[in-house]
């Protein structure tokens, strides 16, 4: 595949591997333990729970790294749905992901901020929020290795702070690693498979992220092997870190203590050092938080990119800077629509979380699951495409990680089926630009 005209391929694998593990990483590891351990009643069998998230996003990865190698192009999974359903599916993705999921995203990380970083007034929040937006979406303006080396030094440094809180933890915390037990064999039945099924569900919302290097595909070096390996290598990183917290977090309060902790890391440093050190951890996870904003920042706008650059969406979205080589249209794009958003985030944060995260869960993730049945399509119907990695433990994981997703569209259609079916009537608003830009375009 031929790259985008004036789009530079600068990533190395360091700085994909940074890229996925600064979009995993943003909030959820410091929040969601304690919804765990509300659904688990021991330490073993909330390891068992972090490592099947941890194979089940690896298995997400595995196969998206074979799609990733085979169309090393700007737009992800637009590309991949694109290639294998035809331009509607495609579209239908890149609509939702450009105007809602991504620049959403992008501005609830925005106004979080505030949040962790203790500002509460909301012109205050909104004014952060969009200065966050205009100063990140700049740097990522004025080139993709500018913008890759703020995510590489924030997520390094996100690292860095862990594993130093996890040894400080082991050389001075107060804790007690009796709070750690082995699975009892006692400890089984119906009950527990449930609750392990259950607790796979916001366990799979913290390893979002994880497909992160497919959206610069144009902008990667040697894409065919940093790809794939960007990929794995970035999920095997957060595992692993995820692990680590986990144990830290059970090291300081034994599992029945956790249950419905919000603020687990918070909460977990105070019982093992001091509250004001615990206050620090907000500003911690406020900086995590600006990581993840950088990141996304420079994936999302590959989308529209991509969409511009095969005639459906407007043209001059899909021009490159003639000196920054950025994709600098649809980065302006992005950023003016998250500014938007993040105004209205400020003000009325509860219904626009509810919207962003309760609408549109269901079509993100059947679009995740469709993207990774085009594993299958593409074997099928285009058998001499070029794959220079094929996905492992084709076609078990896969399809591993298809049930995985679907269950989890089970479970949110189950709790609240009117936000799932608005959230694909949001999807579906995009049909009439569609056929729009396909009569354009043909």
């Amino acid at each position: 595949m031929d790259e985008p005209k004036g789009l530079k391929r600068a990533l190395g694998l360091f700085s994909c591997t940074m890229l996925v593990v600064g979009n995993m990483i943003g909030v959820g590891i410091f929040t969601t333990p304690g919804r765990i351990a509300t659904l688990l009643p021991s330490s073993g069998l909330v390891f068992l729970a972090w490592i099947l998230g941890a194979a089940l996003a690896i298995s997400g990865a595995l196969s998206y790294a074979e799609l990733g190698a085979a169309y090393p192009e700007a737009g992800g999974n637009y590309v991949f749905l694109r290639e294998s359903y035809g331009p509607a599916w495609g579209f239908l993705y890149g609509w939702s992901a450009a105007f809602i999921t991504q620049s959403g995203t992008v501005a609830i990380l925005a106004v979080g901020f505030s949040k962790y970083a203790g500002i509460t007034d909301p012109l205050t929040v909104q004014l952060t929020a969009i200065g966050l937006i205009l100063v990140f979406g700049t740097l990522n303006y004025i080139g993709v290795k500018v913008g890759a080396g703020v995510v590489d030094a924030i997520t390094f440094l996100k690292m860095l702070a862990i594993l130093g809180f996890a040894g400080a933890a082991a050389l001075i915390g107060h804790g007690s690693f009796s709070n750690i037990h082995p699975i009892q064999p006692e400890t089984g039945g119906v009950w527990i498979l449930s609750g392990i099924a259950m607790a796979l569900i916001p366990i799979m919302y913290t390893y979002s992220g994880w497909n992160a290097t497919v959206y610069v595909g144009s902008e990667v070096k040697n894409p065919s092997k940093i790809i794939p390996l960007s990929l794995i290598l970035g999920v095997c990183l957060t595992a692993g870190l995820y692990l680590l917290l986990n144990v830290i977090y059970i090291y300081a309060m034994p599992v029945p203590q956790m249950k419905g902790v919000i603020a687990i890391a918070k909460e977990a440093a105070g019982v093992m050092f001091s509250p004001k050190i615990a206050g620090g951890i907000s500003f911690f996870i406020a900086f995590s938080v600006l990581g993840c904003l950088n990141a996304t920042l420079l994936t999302a706008p590959r989308i529209p990119f991509a969409m511009a650059q095969s005639g459906y969406f407007f043209a001059p979205f899909g021009k490159v800077h003639p000196r920054y080589q950025t994709p600098h249209m649809a980065i302006l794009l992005q950023m003016g629509w998250a500014c938007i958003l993040a105004l209205w985030g400020g003000i009325d944060h509860k219904n626009f979380y509810r919207l962003l995260d309760d609408y549109v869960t269901v079509p993100s993730l059947l679009m995740n699951a469709l993207t990774v049945g085009a594993l299958f399509y593409l074997r099928k119907h285009k058998p001499d495409l070029p794959r220079p990695y094929k996905a492992w433990g084709y076609p078990l994981v896969p399809i591993c990680f298809i049930l995985s997703v679907l269950w989890m569209v089970f479970i949110e259609v189950r709790n609240d089926a009117l936000s799932a079916l608005a959230g694909i009537g949001m999807v579906a608003a995009g049909i009439p630009f569609y056929l729009y830009f396909r009569k354009k375009h043909g």
